[in-house]
């Protein structure tokens, strides 16, 4: 059994140089970590060692930095001309002379590790129980891309990055509101990964922001090395409910309008996705394209989601319930007739052809995307024309499947479709196994699963169940006139009511 991380006893900074610089050498791997700089110092008299970790900063700004705050000390010591001083009196003289960002005082050894491994210069001076730090960082990043998932046609092509900064600047951007807050934490005994809870303060409501603060503060583990989804699990609960009870986005749009709504953002540092929660299973169901449109055009395309959703779920079902009662099939149903007498099962096909395509999608997102292409062409064709020659599958149930799977992939969240996959295995099996009563049953347990099923608080079925047309169902099925549409669900709870 694996036994809980303790972290690390700090000391205080104490008043020897010699002393702190032992200390953080022997902890940080000074001489053992290439990528780890120290350097001492000697400034108008004293003594100090300066703390930063290569790769996090620009050389020509590091060596201007360095003079800048060499020329600023040795003013600051003529200026007292003998007499004693403090850190803080340092600080506060570097905060108003040196020409960059930000110089804070470091009281505590733990804060001024973080600070070194994260990328600011801490400096440590021969004397003093406090350092300081100039935050120097410069993170690497690639550049704003579009998005890879939640692609439109018209709007806007930005896309977030694995750098935090970069993705809560575009938020900023566009929601230009004093109220608007985002909150630092660090998760993670060893990463100190950087975690930003977004929220508009007038409009989020108090106890969904406190929940979600507190479970990201409990948060035990020792990294977050695989990002959002290591949150989710942690601060989500999640256990063997396939539905996800958190929507992610690229899109810098959709989160600022989740903002607007009261719902919570949460940004993750080096995460190309932001969290949004708590969210609804029909707010999974909402593409961007939708509000890119007209609204008679973004209402159609809704209502063809929604069908691909229901297409996707129980399409498998109906065509097995079907073909085991043939005479209940109308001549213009004839094409949900399986005509061919096959060695497996109808069930067994099913499954088999489910299996392949996903076998299919694996081996094209794994192969370099050279020769991709070509591995999908070669499998399909392999695939569809050879499996039902050999009577390995119909050809029905080939057409079937590759229905459901484009109507899989007709929503632009990947969570919801997955679990709408493993639904759809659910209520094949009991179908495969009971008939019409296993069909009803695998329908209305996947309905309780649902019913059951809540984020944070707030029912998954909300607006269905319980129901609200007006400023809920309504907004579902139709994509009303962006003027019509003001203030947040009631559901969320606000301080502040928009809609009536």
């Amino acid at each position: 059994m694996a036994t809980a991380l303790k972290e690390p006893q700090y000391p205080p900074i104490s008043r020897s140089l010699d002393d702190n610089v032992h200390y953080l050498n022997q902890l940080i791997g000074v001489g053992e970590s290439w990528d780890i700089i120290a350097k001492r110092f000697a400034f108008g008299g004293l003594k100090m060692v300066s703390y930063v970790a290569n790769g996090f900063f620009l050389t020509m700004n590091m060596i201007l930095i360095l003079e800048d705050v060499e020329c600023r000390i040795r003013a600051f010591l003529e200026e007292r001309n003998g007499d004693s001083f403090t850190l803080e009196e340092i600080v506060g003289y570097l905060q108003t002379h040196v020409a960059f960002v930000q110089v804070q005082p470091v009281r505590q050894m733990s804060d001024a590790v973080r600070f070194i491994l994260s990328g600011p210069l801490v400096t440590f001076i021969d004397g003093f129980d406090q350092a300081f730090m100039i935050d120097t960082r410069i993170y690497p990043m690639r550049g704003i891309e579009p998005p890879q998932v939640e692609r439109v046609v018209r709007g806007n092509h930005d896309a977030f990055t694995e750098t935090m900064l970069m993705n809560t600047a575009l938020i900023r951007r566009r929601i230009r509101d004093p109220r608007l807050r985002v909150e630092l934490m660090q998760v993670g005994t060893r990463s100190q990964t950087d975690v930003s809870l977004v929220y508009l303060k007038d409009v989020a409501d108090p106890d969904i922001v406190e929940r979600i603060r507190a479970a990201l503060r409990q948060i035990d583990a020792e990294a977050l090395a695989l990002g959002e989804q290591e949150v989710m699990d942690a601060i989500g609960r999640v256990r063997w409910n396939p539905y996800p009870v958190a929507r992610y986005t690229e899109r810098p749009d959709v989160a600022v309008t989740a903002l607007l709504e009261g719902q919570v953002v949460i940004v993750v540092d080096t995460t190309a996705e932001v969290i949004i929660a708590p969210t609804t299973l029909f707010q999974h169901l909402q593409h961007p394209q939708e509000y890119h449109s007209y609204p008679l055009v973004g209402t159609y395309m809704r209502w063809v989601i929604l069908m691909a959703v229901f297409v996707s779920i129980f399409l498998p079902g109906v065509f097995l319930l079907l073909n085991a009662h043939p005479a209940l099939i109308p001549p213009w149903m004839a094409y949900f007739k399986a005509v061919r007498s096959d060695p497996l099962p109808l069930w067994v096909e099913l499954i088999v052809a489910e299996i392949m395509l996903d076998i299919l999608r694996l081996a094209v997102l794994n192969t370099p995307m050279a020769v991709a292409s070509s591995v999908s062409i070669i499998a399909a064709v392999i695939f569809s024309q050879f499996a039902s020659q050999i009577h390995l599958l119909q050809p029905e149930v080939l057409v079937y499947m590759a229905i459901v799977m484009v109507a899989q992939y007709a929503t632009s969240s990947y969570e919801l479709g997955s679990a709408n996959q493993l639904a759809r295995f659910w209520i094949l099996l009991w179908t495969a196994a009971a008939g019409a009563w296993g069909f009803g049953i695998g329908v209305i347990s996947w309905l309780l699963l649902l019913l059951r099923t809540r984020s944070f608080g707030i029912p998954y079925l909300w607006p269905l169940f319980p129901f609200k047309w007006r400023n809920g169902m309504r907004d579902i099925v139709f994509r009303l006139p962006l003027p019509g549409m003001h203030g947040v669900p009631d559901i969320l709870r606000p301080r502040r009511r928009g809609r009536s």
